[in-house]
């Protein structure tokens, strides 16, 4: 979709015009970008349907006496709840609802008052993430696909110096939602499609974008002594790797890493899933987020170097699968007894710090996984855990995450959980036995694998898949979710 500022009267020929109005604008609220017939048929319309301008209300009408065939109108209900996230669902039902009237082009206004609630900024990040993300769909294996599409919107502001700020922030958040878009889909494709050979392929096609990528195969992976990794998926025709990709710009002075679990399904191995296996082609959620974060920064192309890591892998169920009281040695020489073969992510991701820390010396890293299903029985669907071995890098992965629209919550690391991971028989053991606390002993033991380096764990298990159902969210999709915080924190590191 092409965004472009605007501001004065709405100019040129759209299809249709939205209008986001709180409730208190619905009788006295001024719109300078719309023209006199439009503000008519709009009263005429909120008169006739009853609109409050709840942020539930959305109405999509023909109007004749419009300046556009199509007029929408969204609500954002009382100004004293308003918040950057009600203006993203808000811009995301306009942009569903125009696009789902036919339109090709659209014209979005708000009142000349909303720039007291949010900086220029935030609002242009909003606006800009609801109708990239509100018109996303994914009908790749539907008979009929929707061929109906929202081309072009233009964003109105009050005026002209407003509308130069809001320029470069379009396209930043353009690039962000559209990373995140990537994320999606590849999340959402099912494990048939989306293998480690295709995580492969994504990855190498970034070199034509200035990334360079590297693939450990199997028997590379043997070599380093990456036994976690090839543990879990020895048991599956798909062979395991480890993906990298470079972004590394002339005279960068410093260097983050991103590592992504890729499971790209998990039955849970000897310890099968009882419960929502049709949903564990999302355990490489946190894959997903870090190749949608590689994308984009190709596009925006930072002065820092960023490397993105991905251990990818089937945890399947056969003659040669691993099993409970296995015992193996880590890339870094730790042992590891297995004493649960569903709680695989961890050791994939083991593997994959210890080895991107030894090889690239990062200043930071942040690894993202759909971990522990504890996590979302704290957190619920809508924020994802972050925990972290440094209070500075912890304040700034939150601070990102808050740019980025994205709610996380910080999580524990005491020494007790430290405790608890420690083996009987091996140095370490990857489960401990009981429900309690589970996402802060899995992230006890990642923390075993990164050293002295600054290290944030983002359990994304909440939010990743599915996503809760809303404007800008389909059912039974995934989100992205964690794609433009570290984005965000990468840029401002």
């Amino acid at each position: 979709m092409k965004i472009t500022p605007g501001f004065g009267k709405i100019s040129g020929n759209p299809e249709a015009i939205g209008i986001c109005l709180f409730d208190d604008e619905i009788r006295s609220g001024k719109f300078s970008a719309i023209s006199a017939a439009t503000k008519r048929a709009m009263e005429r319309i909120i008169a006739a349907s009853k609109f409050f301008g709840k942020p539930t209300e959305t109405i999509a009408h023909l109007s004749e006496s419009a300046s556009a065939p199509v007029l929408v109108l969204q609500g954002m209900g009382s100004r004293k709840e308003f918040n950057w996230l009600r203006l993203r669902l808000a811009a995301g039902a306009v942009a569903r609802a125009a696009r789902d009237a036919g339109a090709k082009s659209l014209a979005l206004v708000s009142g000349d008052r909303l720039t007291e609630d949010l900086s220029e900024e935030m609002i242009t990040r909003a606006l800009v993430d609801g109708l990239i993300l509100g018109t996303w769909t994914f009908d790749h294996y539907k008979a009929q696909k929707d061929k109906r599409l929202l081309r072009e919107t233009v964003i109105y502001y009050g005026n002209e110096e407003r509308k130069k700020a809001a320029s470069k922030m379009i396209r930043h958040a353009r690039i962000l939602a559209e990373g995140q878009c990537v994320a999606r889909d590849l999340t959402t494709h099912p494990t048939n499609e989306v293998n480690t050979d295709y995580l492969v392929r994504e990855a190498k096609a970034l070199s034509k974008k200035g990334i360079k990528t590297t693939v450990l195969e199997a028997a590379q992976m043997k070599k380093l002594g990456m036994n976690l990794i090839l543990a879990v998926g020895q048991a599956s025709a798909m062979p395991p790797r480890l993906i990298i990709m470079d972004y590394k710009p002339v005279r960068a002075r410093k260097t983050v890493a991103l590592v992504g679990k890729g499971v790209v399904f998990d039955s849970g191995g000897l310890n099968i899933k009882t419960l929502m296996m049709d949903e564990m082609k999302s355990d490489m959620g946190g894959a997903a987020a870090v190749m949608g974060a590689m994308h984009t920064i190709a596009r925006l192309k930072p002065g820092i170097r960023v490397i993105g890591v991905i251990g990818t892998v089937e945890n399947a169920i056969g003659p040669n699968a691993y099993r409970p009281s296995d015992i193996y040695t880590a890339y870094n020489g730790k042992t590891v007894e297995v004493m649960n073969t569903d709680a695989e992510g961890r050791l994939v991701l083991a593997d994959a710090l210890a080895y991107t820390i030894d090889k690239y010396q990062p200043n930071a890293v942040i690894d993202l996984a759909t971990l522990t299903g504890a996590a979302k029985v704290a957190l619920g669907k809508y924020a994802d855990a972050v925990f972290s071995n440094s209070d500075r890098m912890k304040k700034a992965v939150l601070a990102a995450a808050e740019l980025a629209g994205e709610r996380m919550w910080p999580m524990p690391l005491f020494e007790e959980y430290t405790k608890e991971v420690e083996g009987e028989t091996a140095q370490l053991r990857n489960s401990v036995g009981h429900r309690w606390g589970g996402a802060c002993t899995a992230a006890a033991f990642l923390k075993e694998f990164v050293g002295n380096t600054s290290w944030t764990h983002i359990d994304i298990a909440p939010t990743a898949f599915p996503g809760a159902p809303s404007s800008i969210q389909p059912k039974m999709t995934a989100t992205g979710s964690g794609v433009k915080t570290i984005v965000e924190w990468a840029l401002n590191f």
